[in-house]
C-alpha cells in the first residue's frame, strides 16, 4: 500500500531540491551519481542518487501552490527535512537582468491563495526560508561568481492574470514574481523543515526583454547540490 497519496516512492532522502517542470529534474539528475527513478505518477518525477558521496533526490512539484503544496507534503511524509526550490522567476527590477538569480528572503501571496487558505485559519503564516539555507545559498554562489539579487518575491496563482497586477507589486518593491515559494516557505515552517529558494531569471517584466538561462540553471544546481550535502 502506498504511504501517501500522489506519489509512489516509499521513502525519500532528507535533502531533497524540487522544481516545478519534470523534464528538467530528469535532465539534472545526470548530475547524480547512480540516478535511480524512485516515481513518476501524474508525472510528478523523483529520481535519487547520490553527490558529494551523500544521498539526495530530485524532485518536480509541478506548477502553482496546490500542487505544490501536495507534493512538499508528501515528500516531508516519506522524510524530506530540508528543501531548496530551483525554479525560474520574473524580474520586477530593472537591474535584475535574464540569468541573473534571486534568492529570496521572504514571499507574499494573495490573501487566501498559494494553496493555503485551508491551512492557516485565517492567521498570516510567516512565509521566510530558513536563513542558514541562505546564507549558504549566497556564499556558494559568490564562491562561483554569478550575479545574484536578494529580497522579497511574489508567488502568484494565475500565471495569465499577472499583467494586470505588475504595476502594484513594482510599488510594493517586490523584485520578482514566481508561483511557488510562498508555498514551500509556509509549509516547511509549519512542518518544522528546513527550505529556501534559488530561482533563475527568465525574463524582465519592465524590460520586456526574455533570453536562454538553461546554462545558469545547472550551474545552479549543481551550486544547491554543494549545499545541501555540506553538512
Amino acid at each position: 500500500m502506498k504511504k501517501v497519496y500522489h506519489l509512489d516512492a516509499d521513502e525519500v532522502p532528507n535533502r531533497v531540491i524540487i522544481m516545478g517542470d519534470p523534464q528538467r529534474v530528469i535532465n539534472l539528475s545526470l548530475l547524480l551519481e547512480n540516478p535511480v527513478e524512485i516515481s513518476k505518477s501524474r508525472n510528478l518525477f523523483i529520481y535519487k542518487g547520490y553527490y558529494n558521496n551523500k544521498e539526495v533526490a530530485l524532485a518536480s512539484h509541478g506548477i502553482g501552490g496546490p500542487s505544490a503544496a501536495i507534493v512538499i507534503e508528501e515528500l516531508i511524509k516519506l522524510g524530506a527535512n530540508v528543501l531548496i526550490r530551483l525554479g525560474t522567476v520574473g524580474s520586477l527590477k530593472k537591474e535584475i537582468d535574464v540569468g541573473d538569480v534571486i534568492i529570496p528572503t521572504g514571499a507574499s501571496y494573495w490573501h487566501g491563495g498559494a494553496g493555503l487558505g485551508m491551512y492557516f485559519n485565517n492567521i498570516c503564516p510567516p512565509t521566510n526560508p530558513s536563513y542558514d539555507l541562505v546564507y549558504d545559498l549566497i556564499k556558494e554562489i559568490n564562491n562561483n561568481q554569478i550575479r545574484y539579487h536578494v529580497g522579497s518575491i511574489f508567488s502568484s496563482d494565475s500565471f495569465y492574470a499577472e499583467k494586470d497586477y505588475i504595476d502594484i507589486l513594482i510599488k510594493l518593491n517586490f523584485i520578482g514574481i514566481e508561483m511557488e515559494c510562498a508555498t514551500l516557505f509556509a509549509i516547511s515552517n509549519l512542518r518544522g523543515v528546513k527550505s529556501a529558494c534559488s530561482l533563475v531569471t527568465s525574463n524582465n517584466l519592465i524590460k520586456g526583454t526574455k533570453g536562454d538561462y538553461n546554462d545558469v540553471v545547472k550551474r545552479i544546481a549543481k551550486i544547491i547540490l554543494n549545499v545541501i550535502t555540506s553538512n
